[in-house]
């Protein structure tokens, strides 16, 4: 039997799961690894886009069958099953948050840390030293959005994921002081294809991210990627790649007041804030976030955890 590789609920409709499955198809394109989901949820999510769709199996059937030839992702989120000192096989753990779990799983393997700030939390807290692999955004298939001039003057696009509703409450209420017309009404709700989301960001000439807390922030990059003016806060994961006055606009949690102050700003120079944009799209589409510089660190990655190299056919066709 080929060894295989577990991927851990792939298809739940997360950035960080998407990003889990991606380790699996690299497993499974490059080292000949059978691929595996495990858990109830099924590729159609309507969200992302799989290929190939890898066969589904129950937590259950994976812990009875898994061997000490298989590999087994799964994300910092789901610590508590206790993998780590449950189970057989290589256990990798692709680790994109710093708040999705109460405690880490510390019996893996190999551990990848998403930014260096989730690579700092997780040195600090369990004294793990970890690679450090940014996620990848496919900027090259992103749809052609308007010029940033042509899109509606002061029209922001808010993302309120993660965020208490309380501080946003403030946040508008502080702007109808300062901005009285301007008004917050386009807020992200639901989940939708991860298609018609980037497209709508190109909508917009600002996007405003609440979420107060990121192991990275892909939303904000994706934003960036479709010339959008970023303003909010930085999620701390997102000061890899945020540049405050630079490429966006962007505090600290929880400084809502000098949020406040930076919306104004942005949006009483429009000049400033389209150079912003340009040069987040500049950021968004640096090789740094690229899929083929995503696939080759991970290469690298599998090959030390597992001692060995690619297959060298696929190597040829990557």
């Amino acid at each position: 039997m080929e060894p295989r590789i577990f991927i851990f609920r792939p298809y739940i409709p997360n950035g960080g799961t998407f990003m889990a499955y991606h380790l699996g198809r690299i497993l499974h394109q490059e080292f000949g690894f059978h691929g595996v989901a495990v858990g109830d949820e099924r590729a159609d999510n309507g969200i992302f886009d799989y290929d190939p769709v890898f066969p589904c199996i129950s937590v259950e059937e994976m812990e009875d069958s898994i061997t000490d030839d298989d590999v087994l992702i799964a994300n910092p989120s789901f610590s508590a099953f206790d993998f780590g000192i449950k189970l057989r096989g290589l256990k990798v753990m692709y680790i994109q948050g710093f708040n999705t779990f109460s405690l880490l799983d510390c019996r893996f393997d190999h551990y990848v840390s998403v930014s260096k700030f989730v690579r700092n939390f997780i040195a600090n807290t369990y004294g793990i030293d970890t690679a450090l692999v940014p996620p990848f955004i496919r900027t090259d298939t992103f749809p052609i959005a308007p010029p940033w001039q042509e899109r509606p003057p002061a029209s922001i696009l808010v993302s309120l994921k993660g965020q208490p509703p309380h501080l946003f409450v403030r946040l508008r209420q502080l702007l109808a002081q300062r901005l009285p017309g301007v008004a917050l009404d386009h807020v992200l709700d639901g989940k939708v294809p991860q298609r018609e989301l980037i497209a709508r960001m190109g909508q917009y000439r600002h996007f405003l991210t609440m979420s107060a807390a990121e192991g990275f922030g892909l939303m904000p990059l994706e934003a960036m990627g479709m010339g959008t003016t970023v303003l909010g806060f930085d999620g701390f994961g997102g000061r890899d790649y945020m540049r405050p006055g630079i490429n966006c606009a962007v505090t600290a949690y929880p400084d809502v007041e000098k949020l406040v102050e930076q919306i104004a700003t942005v949006l009483g120079d429009p000049g400033y804030a389209e150079a912003l944009a340009e040069a987040g799209r500049m950021t968004a589409n640096s090789h740094v976030y690229s899929y083929k510089h995503f696939r080759a660190a991970w290469r690298k990655q599998f090959s030390l955890a597992l001692g060995s190299l690619p297959r060298q056919e696929n190597l040829r066709a990557a």
